[in-house]
């Protein structure tokens, strides 16, 4: 191309831009450019609330030869109030912030199946004839507490008859003819169960009771000494901690369904005294005497035996499983003490007999 052809080209290029920028005055619109905008904020705290655990024990201490009624919360020391004399304190149940206590009060009479709620004493029982309340269980706002009341006399005899109340209102579980104690209560939905025992004056026997709903279970016993102290019901099974006797020893063991396995073998005294489910594990407190006769603290879990002793006289009376942690209380060399995950705290200075009966773990 010439310069001639080149210089037309420019001047008719020139041309159509001015032209256009003329005749048209609208200017282009702007692109709008979208600004990252951050995540809309989660209106619910990631955070995780850390959860609180608190430890509930209850036992006694002795002044003396007298026994007091105590509660441990973390390891702080209080005494239950009984204004007529002495106390045990047996169960301890935790339902949200109140705490609810069962045991035994002395009166200027005899002694009353009483019931502590949050300190506070409400005797269940009026002290003219002899009772105890064994274990408290708080289901649905209702307080559910087993025990037993000694009978009127009739005919010169008088019976401890086996007892369930239900809001202070109180159900007999046995006629009376013969001695009997409800040890311990469960409640699995609508369902309250109840062990116990009761002596068959004829044959000299103790006989394992459940009831549920009231109504015996009539589990075949598979001694004539069978001594129930502990409940607990995962879905339709039924586990019962206690002892029975073999030519004169005793024998821990588990009853599942009425179906008794030994924990001991009979060559020692041996007891179960609680027994705790979670999942698949079975946990078992209870004591084993040794060659010399010296008593060991032991924990069962899914029948294998763990001894808690660092001295020579030890006694595992309650079993707590909460998460990963185990809890056992009892006592050594007369100290009130728990084990946690086989780790013992002393609760007592040793100065007086004490003694845990009891554990409940609250967790918030």
């Amino acid at each position: 191309m010439n310069k001639r052809i080149k210089l037309i080209a420019v001047l008719l290029l020139l041309s159509f831009s001015f032209s256009c920028n003329k005749d048209d005055d609208s200017q282009p619109e702007p692109i709008a450019i979208e600004e990252p905008q951050p995540d809309p904020v989660d209106p619910v705290d990631p955070t995780p609330t850390p959860q609180t655990t608190d430890l509930y024990l209850v036992g006694y201490e002795r002044d003396g030869d007298k026994p007091y009624a105590q509660l441990w919360k973390n390891g702080e020391q209080t005494a239950l109030p009984n204004p007529s004399g002495t106390s045990l304190a047996y169960d301890v149940f935790v339902d949200g912030t109140d705490v609810y206590v069962a045991g035994q009060a002395e009166t200027s009479y005899n002694d009353a199946a009483i019931v502590w709620k949050n300190g506070a004493g409400n005797n269940l029982t009026d002290g003219t004839k002899d009772a105890k309340a064994n274990s408290v269980f708080v289901s649905e706002g209702d307080v559910y507490v087993v025990g037993y009341e000694r009978s009127e006399v009739i005919n010169r005899e008088s019976h401890y008859i086996a007892k369930l109340w239900k809001n202070g209102v109180a159900t007999p579980l046995t006629s009376g003819i013969n001695d009997a104690s409800a040890s311990d209560v469960f409640v699995a939905g609508s369902d309250v169960y109840v062990v116990g025992e009761e002596y068959i004056a004829e044959t000299f026997s103790f006989q394992m009771k459940v009831w549920k709903n009231g109504v015996d279970l009539n589990y075949t016993n598979s001694s004539k000494w069978n001594r129930p102290v502990s409940i607990f019901v995962d879905g339709t099974d039924v586990y019962v901690a206690g002892s029975r006797k073999n030519d004169g020893a005793s024998i821990a063991v588990l009853w599942k369904n009425g179906i008794p396995t030994d924990l001991t073998n009979g060559e020692t005294q041996g007891m179960a005294m609680d027994v705790f489910v979670d999942g698949s594990n079975i946990y078992v407190a209870g004591i084993k005497s040794d060659a010399n006769d010296n008593q060991i603290a032991k924990i069962w879990k899914n029948g294998v035996a763990t001894e808690l002793n660092t001295n020579t006289s030890a006694t595992a009376s309650a079993v707590w499983v909460s998460g990963s942690d185990v809890y056992i209380g009892g006592n050594e060399l007369n100290v009130a003490k728990y084990w946690k995950n086989g780790t013992p705290t002393s609760l007592t200075d040793g100065l007086n007999n004490a003694s845990i009966t009891s554990v409940f773990v609250a967790t918030n």
